[in-house]
């Protein structure tokens, strides 16, 4: 294939690097307290870096479970021959219940309700179902309340269609502060509880990547993490003690390089001037591939607040510090002026040396990044399989 033709069928993709995702968990495995188990959440499509390959790879190096949201997600790894052990966090339905113990699925109890369907499930499927009880202590998404978990643990650890592997709940705050020891401590008494009464389950897990880090006394049985693995830390966190690696690169490649003099505008609304006679790259990746795409929740406090507003204040008086960052061969670069559907430009700085054809590493965010973009998986900066993209020069 000429590269003419190259171009054409992939002017940008999206590349991710097993061999960093390999460090990453090893960096997890490292802070475990001996005897604790891992599970990697693969949700959401591996946070945008695709989940079947990246199972695949979490399987190879030797993950003790996997954690996902849905039926859906769960099937797809099955169906791509993931023959390890998967938990589903939400609540299903029965007809739903009935296809996740056919495949072998370990299910979540958050209802009275969910354990009957379980329970009816099991027994037309003819097997026993594996579940973990789910408590609410104080996230409210779902989960048993602490005043009726214990009833329902006791019923599903006498079921003769339940083996009651598991209970976990899910912290609030990521691992921060009083609110967090409170969870824990209503999580511990209901486990107490239940131990009172001989019921033992092998699994109490209750730590994601944030509070796994914030507080090994809390890892328990199992620790569920996803962010670490994809070498980013939890918001908030700061960790000496777990160096990561970035697993994600999203990449283009530049069309255009033109020249423009000092006042010409960039962009609609005319959002960005020159200052200074300048060469602009053109490259095809915007708004529809997760470019300047932000996912802004509400404000967890004052501080949070000021940031997003110096930061929204930034962008708008095109201030330097508020301008979106590319990289063109090694060197950081300015994409300039509103970013389009499916275009965004670059102010080249005079040291940058670039023409059309060459690779530009754009910040779009992997949760963000479309489905479109091809994934590639690397190993050693090769691709892991035949006609995958090579490495770009």
């Amino acid at each position: 294939m000429n590269r003419n033709n190259f171009r054409d069928m992939r002017d940008k993709w999206i590349e991710v690097d097993l061999d960093a995702i390999g460090h990453n968990l090893e960096e997890v495995r490292r802070n475990l307290n001996p005897g604790v188990r891992l599970m990697a959440v693969v949700k959401s499509n591996a946070y945008g870096l695709g989940a079947v390959a990246v199972a695949q790879e979490l399987a190879r190096l030797g993950v003790d479970m996997f954690g996902v949201t849905f039926l859906s997600e769960a099937l797809e790894l099955r169906n791509a021959g993931c023959r390890e052990d998967i938990l589903i966090f939400s609540p299903l339905s029965q007809e739903e219940y009935v296809l996740a113990l056919q495949a072998g699925m370990i299910v979540t109890i958050g209802s009275e309700t969910n354990l009957v369907h379980v329970e009816q499930a099991a027994e037309m499927v003819g097997r026993k179902a594996r579940v973990h009880l789910k408590m609410d202590t104080g996230l409210g998404r779902f989960g048993l309340l602490p005043e009726e978990a214990l009833a329902v643990a006791r019923r599903a650890y006498s079921s003769p269609f339940c083996d009651l592997e598991g209970v976990y709940t899910h912290f609030a705050e990521g691992g921060k502060g009083n609110f967090t020891a409170s969870q824990f401590d209503i999580f511990q008494t209901v486990v107490r509880k239940m131990e009172d009464q001989g019921i033992t389950v092998p699994f109490r897990h209750c730590c994601g990547s944030s509070s796994f880090l914030r507080h090994p006394e809390m890892q328990l049985d199992m620790v569920r993490i996803g962010t670490l693995l994809w070498g980013q830390l939890p918001a908030g966190v700061t960790s000496p003690k777990i160096k990561l690696r970035d697993v994600f690169a999203c990449k283009a490649r530049i069309v255009e390089v033109r020249h423009l003099k000092k006042g010409s505008y960039l962009g609609y609304y005319r959002t960005y001037r020159l200052k200074r006679d300048s060469r602009v790259a053109v490259i095809p990746v915007g708004l529809a591939d997760g470019l300047g795409v932000e996912a802004i929740p509400r404000p967890s406090g004052w501080m949070d607040l000021f940031k997003l507003g110096v930061k929204l204040l930034a962008s708008f008086l095109n201030l330097d510090a508020g301008a979106l960052r590319a990289e063109i061969h090694g060197q950081p670069v300015k994409i300039r002026g509103k970013v389009f559907m499916q275009f965004c430009l670059v102010e080249l700085s005079p040291q940058v040396e670039a023409q059309a054809g060459d690779v530009a590493h754009l910040p779009v965010k992997r949760t963000l990044a479309s489905l479109s973009l091809p994934r590639f998986y690397l190993r050693g900066r090769s691709p892991i399989e035949p006609g995958h993209l090579p490495e770009p020069d």
